[in-house]
């Protein structure tokens, strides 16, 4: 017999960092859910769940898949090159691009699959779609046009296809997808993601700061060293201050390697030396989570200076922990509108040195930020992901709460 509970099949997505925790996030808030509310929950993990490892022990099941040739190359240095033509092949050939995904979410039938990347789901049971973003039309240069043919094909298909449910992670993001692809034939959605705390967090945050030696006060970037998340902006900004007799010191987390670009970081390097501020930024790298932020509660604020995002990370994580963001006026930002909030323009390093500035000599005021403002929209976050799972598929009742 048919639990009465919802099944939720949630796909760890491991492609890049912050879809990982992206899963998390989601998982902790469906987890927040009174009793009545709360769906099961089974985490389908390609080879391994060493990315999930805070979220394992909250869902009801992890399902491992992969396809045969995944298992064979999953651990070489072949494994991304392998997995695209297992992608095309299998697409082609099943009219279903990851076919053991599909069959490890019949058997476990499931009510609804999220996040199905693409249109090609033959086998997959109730799949809901996600784009976080259209970077690859934003800014061409940083993709190969097989990259770009094959994004465009499937963002188009899926957002043409009547019988699709496809969410968006801002309503900048569907309103890029509107501009490019023009007015979608499938039922589009937006959910506005929550970060959602360990109680690690709170820890006292000066054995961190030592533990790296960073000298305060300092600014944070938490971001991979990509191209478009603009470091030089903040670099550059510094070294302007500096020649204004302002010392501001600058701490990086997050990875250092763009594989689409991979001499990037040693050219962000090079120029952070002809700046004249390599004893004003300190790099670390992939740190581990709670160590991060820690760094965060110990910042003076947090900057964003990225050119593109399609629902930041960062800024939820600065919501809540309280802290003033220093961001691009990129459109997410701006929409994602954490109270505190400043802002300079895009790409623009005069324009960041002032908000630095004007930061530093104004008063800051105190947080407004309280555990249960934070708590409200993480249930939000939860409750708005089910009902529109319950919109796609009908889910079995407790009827979905509105938000």
């Amino acid at each position: 017999m048919k639990s009465s509970r919802p099944h939720i099949g949630l796909i760890g997505i491991d492609a890049w960092l912050g879809g990982a925790i992206y899963t998390q996030n989601l998982i902790k808030a469906l987890c927040r859910l009174p009793d009545d509310e709360r769906p099961r929950l089974t985490l389908f993990c390609r080879r391994d769940t060493d990315l999930f490892p805070e979220v394992t022990p909250l869902v009801d099941k992890v399902v491992l898949f992969d396809s045969m040739l995944g298992r064979a190359f999953g651990n070489t240095k072949l494994a991304g090159r392998v997995q695209r033509i297992d992608y095309a092949a299998s697409s082609f050939f099943l009219g279903d691009s990851t076919p053991a995904l599909g069959r490890a979410a019949k058997r476990e039938n499931v009510d609804a699959l999220f996040p199905v990347p693409d249109p090609y789901t033959r086998l997959t049971p109730n799949p809901i779609a996600w784009i976080p973003d259209l970077q690859h039309s934003a800014y061409p240069q940083f993709f190969s046009p097989l990259q770009r043919k094959v994004r465009d094909k499937r963002f188009s298909t899926l957002l043409n296809d009547p019988s699709r449910h496809v969410v968006f992670s801002s309503q900048c993001a569907l309103d890029h997808a509107i501009s490019v692809y023009g007015q979608p034939r499938s039922k589009t959605y937006i959910l506005h993601f929550a970060t959602v705390p360990q109680p690690s967090w709170f820890i006292d945050p000066a054995p961190v700061v030592a533990k790296y030696a960073l000298e305060t006060p300092y600014f944070i970037v938490c971001n991979q060293f990509w191209i478009h998340k603009d470091h030089p902006t903040v670099f550059r900004g510094i070294a302007k201050l500096k020649q204004q007799g302002l010392k501001v010191n600058i701490v990086c987390t997050g990875p250092t390697k763009d594989p689409r670009q991979p001499e990037y970081f040693d050219k962000v390097k090079a120029e952070i030396n002809q700046l004249g501020v390599e004893s004003q930024v300190k790099i670390l790298g992939v740190i581990p989570r709670t160590d991060q932020i820690s760094l965060m509660r110990a910042s003076a604020a947090v900057l964003q200076p990225s050119n593109f995002e399609g629902w930041s990370t960062v800024i939820e994580d600065a919501r809540l922990l309280g802290k003033p963001v220093i961001a691009s006026d990129f459109p997410v930002h701006l929409e994602q509108d954490v109270p505190g909030s400043s802002y300079f323009r895009m790409g623009d390093a005069d324009a960041f040195a002032v908000a630095i500035k004007k930061f530093m000599e104004r008063k800051q005021e105190p947080s407004t930020w309280t555990p249960a403002t934070h708590d409200k929209r993480i249930l939000d976050f939860a409750r708005t992901f089910l009902n529109i799972c319950n919109q796609a598929y009908p889910l079995p009742q407790p009827a979905m709460v509105q938000v």
